[in-house]
């Protein structure tokens, strides 16, 4: 027999599929505790440590905390207008693989032998090769945005929109 879909259902109801639950939720938060502290820790120290509202630039314990605050708010409102976990990953995968894969190795390559980022240079096979994947990048990168925005909108029209009640 093949597994359900959603493996917790493969846990029949009674005390394991509480503790189970249990220890799903315990995982997710140390999870986001784990992976916000870095995040935070790198919003710090970009930009966050130049806010001086409220004396914040010099209240760290006090900016930390609104700074916490803030990711943890922001993370709300994203998963709970992209409430389909398949629809967050299509969006994360379309927003940062082709940029990271395709797109930032040409225009790296393109810088590194000194030719316009957006124009032929010499006309070289290389030249030539690194425009066609820039241009080639930003066509995917579009489409794949597009694609999954499509299929956000399609779920809020089949299960209703984001911060709905069901």
């Amino acid at each position: 027999p093949d597994p359900p879909s959603l493996l917790f259902d493969a846990i029949s109801s009674g005390p394991q599929r509480r503790i189970a639950g249990f220890l799903l939720w315990v995982h997710v938060s140390v999870s986001f505790a784990i992976n916000s502290q870095a995040l935070c820790s790198s919003l710090d120290r970009l930009k966050f440590h130049r806010v001086t509202i409220f004396g914040l630039g010099k209240r760290h314990k006090t900016r930390w905390a609104v700074l916490t605050f803030l990711v943890a708010i922001s993370s709300y409102f994203i998963a709970n207008a992209v409430p389909f976990f398949k629809d967050l990953v299509a969006l994360i995968g379309a927003l940062t693989s082709v940029p990271l894969t395709l797109l930032l190795p040409a225009l790296f390559h393109r810088k590194v032998i000194d030719v316009p980022l957006f124009w032929i240079g010499s006309g070289s096979s290389s030249d030539i090769g690194s425009l066609f994947l820039v241009v080639f990048s930003v066509i995917f990168l579009v489409c794949g945005v597009v694609g999954s925005i499509f299929s956000i909108e399609m779920d809020w029209a089949n299960h209703g929109p984001p911060f709905a009640c069901h």
